[in-house]
């Protein structure tokens, strides 16, 4: 009896040593796809060309747009999610003056994308 718990006490402690040595394969996002942190850093300098602004508000936008992505990615109902994305574009509007908003107006494109939810 001592022999068989010797036994299957030495396969257990075998086993568990050659589980731990093998190597751990975690999958890797497709490269092709951009980040969501590379696409909000391509829309800011996108806007830094039509509004003259400088490197720490570019950060700042882009902590900004991190934090709203993040929060409304976070967000359980619709609605919530639509509230969270108008609050946090209020606090991105807010960051410019008169001048630089009209200069982003000018980008449609860009300025529906910033301001404008979709449910995608």
């Amino acid at each position: 009896m001592k022999r068989i718990i010797a036994i299957f006490t030495l396969f257990l402690a075998f086993s568990f040593n050659a589980n731990a040595q093998e190597a751990k394969t975690f999958s890797t996002p497709n490269t092709n796809e951009k980040s969501v942190k590379e696409i909000i850093i391509e829309d800011i300098n996108l806007m830094s060309k039509s509004v003259k602004m400088e490197e720490g508000l570019k950060m700042d936008l882009v902590n900004l747009l991190q934090m709203r992505k993040d929060d409304v990615n976070n967000s359980k109902t619709q609605e919530e999610k639509q509230a969270v994305f108008e609050r946090y574009t209020l606090k991105l509007l807010s960051a410019f003056n008169e001048e630089q908003i009209e200069a982003l107006k000018r980008n449609k494109e860009l300025y529906s994308r910033l301001t404008q939810f979709s449910s995608k």
